[in-house]
């Protein structure tokens, strides 16, 4: 953290002889001279021994917090930043606990919330304490206040442009200036905006820098030697993030949270891991627990729903929580409520970023419920024109196979799924002799491919392949669309099949509706090429087989 940029004693002259103790004022004083000496570290320890004497003197606690921030920002020793901050943390929100209508100790929380990594949940709080210092100062405007609201400007200035607020940072470093003018303040502030008119928004942002394995076994031994800071677990949890340790970081995160419920840091980072866990899709977790993604559902939006209740009024995880919504299965039944988020989002005043997005996720809500209705259509009114109408709205556009693409002699498959449901369905595409036998699978979505016997509905290829060959064909579940997949004419043993007559089938079940169908194309291989195409009910509405054989 860089040394403040604010004149300490400047602040404490306004406000020395209001009510506090004169014992309290000289700490206060004799550490902001030992602190413009560069004496960080006696500065702090004085102010420790002020709050030992006075424990419930808001500014004594407050100058304590300040400098305590000030230490874990400056160590380069992740123990001890951890220790730091923690005092800071727990000083400076007593202060404003004490005295919550104290514009020092306002600013000096702000400060430090500012400074402080994004991920430990505190940036939010800082902008607030300075919003909050401003609109007092605006109501009331006095001598005592006037000296801060410069570099409040200023300290907005650099958070916003932090969080890529371009325009946010110009208008509040145009107030430097102009509150300021001539002194160094204006001066940096002037650079600064003259820097910002050349640059492109994109390239302002300020890149937070990564964690690397190195940093994780430093954080793990902090850790280890402060098992209650929850906010060195909190830094481990980003380390692990940062380097791709999802379920390391699931685990340290939820014993942070089991250490501080409150800090809502800890949740969104928790919220974010449990997204990357999902993002892996079906694997062999799910042999043992078919319940596993169903549990990750429901767990993130726990998460999300306690984050919010820590902060109601934070308009970029409502926004989250809106988007986690519209994402869940339909069985979580969360649709509606993240309709209501994203509309309070959307009337808020929070920035043009978050409230498009907001737009953006409330259309693609407003899709999802249209996809609930036709899917009721099929479902209950089958022979109504009106599910002959959302199987054609539903129909999805198709591409031609190119076969260059492939060696040949091969065969492609090309067919459409030409509903969608709640859920993407569990598909199955394989080959078969004409007699029936089965010779080798093509595909099979993942939930299918991993959960086998357990919970399939894919009663044909079941039984025919009795999932001999199942998991080195498992791939990422596929939905409405058209799909193409190619067989190298090789069977479940990798041995090259004989030239005769086979039989393409194409398997699909749908969840919630329980909607089904089988295609089967034949088809010859051998020395001509040759072609089949079936179009029969709406479900599978195309498939085309087509065998390559190379040879003119």
């Amino acid at each position: 953290m860089k040394k403040l940029q604010i004149t300490v004693i400047l602040i404490l002259f306004c406000f020395s002889f209001l009510s506090y103790a004169e014992s309290v004022e000289e700490y206060i004083q004799k550490a902001d001279s030992l602190y413009k000496a560069d004496s960080l570290d006696q500065a702090a320890e004085l102010m420790n021994k002020a709050v030992d004497l006075y424990p419930d003197n808001a500014l004594a606690c407050s100058y304590l917090g300040l400098y305590r921030g000030s230490q874990a920002g400056a160590t380069k020793n992740f123990v001890e930043a951890g220790k730091f901050v923690d005092i800071s943390f727990k000083m400076l929100d007593k202060a404003v606990a004490i005295e919550p209508n104290n514009p020092v100790i306002r600013f000096n929380r702000a400060i430090i919330y500012v400074k402080v990594p994004y991920f430990l949940g505190k940036t939010d709080t800082g902008i607030q304490d300075f919003e909050y210092l401003l609109k007092m100062y605006a109501a009331a405007p006095n001598r005592r206040t006037a000296g801060l609201i410069p570099p409040t400007y200023n300290f907005l200035a650099e958070t916003y442009l932090k969080q890529d607020e371009k325009e946010k940072a110009i208008a509040a470093w145009q107030k430097v200036v102009e509150l300021a003018p001539g002194s160094p303040l204006a001066e940096g502030a002037q650079k600064q905006l003259a820097g910002l008119m050349k640059i492109k928004p994109e390239k302002v942002s300020v890149e937070r820098q990564m964690f690397n394995s190195a940093d994780v076994e430093k954080l793990k031994q902090a850790v280890q030697e402060n098992p209650e800071n929850a906010l060195l677990y909190i830094r481990l949890g980003q380390a692990y993030i940062d380097i791709e340790n999802y379920k390391e970081a699931d685990n340290i995160l939820r014993q942070s949270i089991k250490k501080d419920s409150t800090n809502v840091a800890a949740y969104l980072l928790l919220i974010q891991v449990v997204g990357e866990l999902a993002d892996v899709g079906y694997d062999e977790k799910i042999y043992d627990d078919t319940n596993y993604r169903t549990n990750l559902a429901f767990d993130i939006v726990n998460l999300t729903e306690k984050a919010v209740k820590i902060a109601p009024d934070n308009m970029e995880l409502l926004l989250r929580r809106g988007v986690i919504g519209i994402m869940m299965p339909f069985f979580v039944g969360k649709l509606d409520d993240a309709i209501k988020d994203l509309e309070t989002v959307r009337q808020s005043d929070a920035p043009d970023e978050i409230i498009a997005e907001a737009i953006f996720w409330l259309g693609y809500a407003y899709q999802k419920k249209a996809t609930t209705l036709w899917i009721d259509v099929v479902k209950n009114y089958s022979e109504t024109k009106a599910t002959r109408m959302a199987f054609q709205t539903m129909y999805p556009a198709v591409q031609h196979f190119d076969p260059a693409k492939y060696k040949k002699p091969v065969l492609a498959i090309d067919f459409l799924l030409g509903f969608r449901d709640e859920l993407e369905p569990q598909t199955v595409v394989w080959i078969e002799t004409e007699n029936g036998d089965f010779v080798k699978t093509i595909y099979v979505s993942g939930f299918s491919g991993y959960a086998k016997e357990k919970q399939i509905n894919l009663p044909k290829w079941s039984k025919s392949s009795r999932f001999m060959d199942v998991d080195g064909v498992t791939g990422a579940s596929i939905n409405l669309g058209q799909h193409i997949y190619v067989w190298d004419l090789k069977d479940n043993d990798g041995m090259k099949v004989p030239a005769g007559s086979y039989i393409v089938r194409v398997e699909v079940t749908y969840w919630p509706s329980m909607e089904y169908q089988l295609v089967s194309a034949p088809i010859k291989i051998g020395k001509k090429s040759s072609k089949m195409v079936v179009k029969e009910g709406d479900l599978i509405p195309y498939l085309e087989v087509s065998y390559l054989s190379g040879k003119k």
